[in-house]
């Protein structure tokens, strides 16, 4: 691969739109402040669903922040917490260095996870 060089990294063009109860969680977001939003989220009362989600090396990140929010937030007694596991495929590009070679196309497969969290006062 010497004789290439990463042009796009994952990119998807029809990335949806976060959602406004949406968190997505990246590798660099600092723990605290995501928790922060999150309770946020909750004490603003417009909300009876938030969706925590990360990609990738965010994935171990993702879950530490939605059980320290889920304590926050009262525990097993006043949420309800589905947890949907998949994988994302993501195309990357690499473009030759050297004018003689083929431009590459690598798909890979990218783990994600998305907790929606529902308030059990919500639900009754």
């Amino acid at each position: 691969m010497e004789k290439y060089r990463r042009t796009s990294v994952g990119q998807d063009p029809v990335a949806a739109p976060l959602a406004p109860n949406e968190i997505r969680i990246s590798q660099g977001g600092k723990i605290n402040k995501l928790v922060e939003n999150i309770i946020k989220l909750h004490k603003e009362g417009k909300h009876t669903t938030i969706i925590i989600t990360g990609k990738g090396n965010a994935v171990n990140k993702a879950v530490t922040v939605a059980e320290i929010a889920k304590r926050k937030l009262g525990g097993d007694k006043s949420v309800s917490q589905h947890t949907d596991i998949y994988n994302e495929e993501v195309t990357d590009v690499w473009d030759p260095i050297e004018g003689d070679l083929d431009r590459l196309l690598v798909i890979r497969h990218t783990p994600c996870i998305k907790m929606t969290f529902t308030m059990v006062n919500a639900m009754s």
